[in-house]
């Protein structure tokens, strides 16, 4: 169910619904047959493939490197900071006596 609501949220997803869609409709109202909409829908399902394969591949490397040292960094304890002390109010002045 996960991969529908991605398709739904991104872009390139929706666009291709629409378009297959769009296409349905065409066939429906006899525009196009029923080869030439299997023929597109396939170009499209093919399309929004491998321009997610194409965005996946370029995530990973366009990704910062892990090396021995970044790891060591992330694995080594960050100390916990001291909390500020507590601030007492200033003692108000005595009244003068009349």
């Amino acid at each position: 169910m996960g991969a529908l609501t991605d398709l739904w949220k991104s872009e390139r997803g929706l666009l291709a619904i629409l378009l297959v869609v769009g296409a349905t409709v065409l066939t429906a109202l006899s525009h196009m047959t029923v080869a030439e909409w299997r023929e597109y829908t396939l170009w499209m399902f093919g399309l929004y493939a491998g321009s997610k394969t194409v965005t996946g591949a370029v995530d990973l490397i366009m990704a910062p490197k892990r090396t021995e040292a970044t790891a060591a960094a992330a694995a080594t304890p960050v100390a916990e900071p001291t909390p500020l002390a507590e601030s007492t109010p200033a003692p108000t002045p005595a009244e003068p006596s009349k």
